[in-house]
């Protein structure tokens, strides 16, 4: 289903959104069409979000804890994270799996956006610290290219 400028597509108990969620998205009535029980969101599609989009987010996820369901996340788009970690609401209401985020390589100057298991590296991730990953290009250590609390602070207590 399309929603302005984003894709909705749903297989069962996964939500796959694609697009951008911004001012054209209408979320809060998304709920109610989605499958009961608990739900896996993937917003790895996801290439843009203002902060109008953010509060079509912020009822969506109100909307799916009404509901008394769990709601994971999985393949958080670097995007999302940077927003979700504003709003600290979101650590109660949802639990994220697994999130991409922007790493750089200091040897060789590569960056990348690899995929973060969430489960794995929770004790890490609750201390602000994020995972270490090699690099694609020379195999060295990569480091998180931005600040810690902009993509971590939803795992924090």
């Amino acid at each position: 289903m399309k929603r302005g400028r984003l894709d909705v597509e749903v297989s069962g108990q996964r939500v796959v959104l694609v697009g951008r969620i911004d001012d054209s998205v209408t979320l809060g009535e998304l709920a109610a069409q989605l499958p009961a029980g608990a739900l896996v969101l993937d917003t790895a599609g996801v290439t843009f979000v203002n902060s109008i989009g953010m509060r079509e987010w912020i009822r969506l996820t109100r909307a799916l804890a009404a509901r008394g369901a769990p709601v994971t996340l999985e393949r958080v788009a670097d995007v999302m994270m940077t927003q979700m970690n504003l709003i600290p609401e979101l650590r109660k209401t949802v639990q994220i799996a697994s999130f991409h985020a922007q790493y750089a390589c200091p040897s060789c100057g590569a960056e990348a956006t690899p995929l973060i298991d969430a489960v794995a590296h929770r004790a890490e991730l609750r201390s602000l610290l994020p995972p270490l990953v090699p690099c694609d290009e020379c195999a060295s250590l990569m480091a998180l290219a931005d600040f810690p609390e902009r993509y971590l602070m939803i795992f924090s207590d």
